[in-house]
């Protein structure tokens, strides 16, 4: 019985750590811009993050060949293009609700930390392309 309860267990665990967990990082913006403007600079993020020059760099940055076990940096940013995604939607702030892009990874709950760097990385990224001031970091 022990054994059926453990494995039941180890078997939940793992089912758990396998289900999808995306990650993304909020970025507002302002609530005044017309609906067609916040699509035309989601299709202007996803493009130049979709790049594959772009895509290698944030690899490079952050590793991933090595803790995905793939052959390239190639390799890992025709990955990471696949999980990216680019959307809007809404972010808490002082005020309230707010309208938001959301930049990412889809991955699993077991990915969280890598699924996280990326996604700061990314964010590093989408401030350079729309010219603004990246936040401060703070120190570990």
């Amino acid at each position: 019985m022990v054994l059926l309860v453990g494995g039941g267990a180890g078997a939940l665990y793992v089912y758990k750590q396998s289900r999808p967990y995306p990650v993304w990082v909020p970025m507002p913006i302002n609530s005044e811009l017309s609906v067609g403007k916040r699509d035309e600079i989601v299709k202007e993020l996803r493009a130049r993050l979709s790049e594959q020059a772009a895509l290698i760099k944030v690899s490079q940055a952050v590793g991933l060949a090595g803790k995905w076990q793939l052959a390239s940096d190639e390799e890992a940013a025709r990955r990471l293009g696949e999980r990216l995604f680019v959307k809007l939607g809404d972010a808490d702030s002082a005020i309230g609700k707010v309208p938001a892009i959301h930049v990412g990874v889809t991955g699993t709950k077991k990915e969280r930390k890598i699924s996280e760097e990326v996604a700061m990385q990314l964010m590093d990224d989408v401030c350079k392309i729309l010219g603004i001031k990246p936040p401060v970091k703070k120190a570990p």
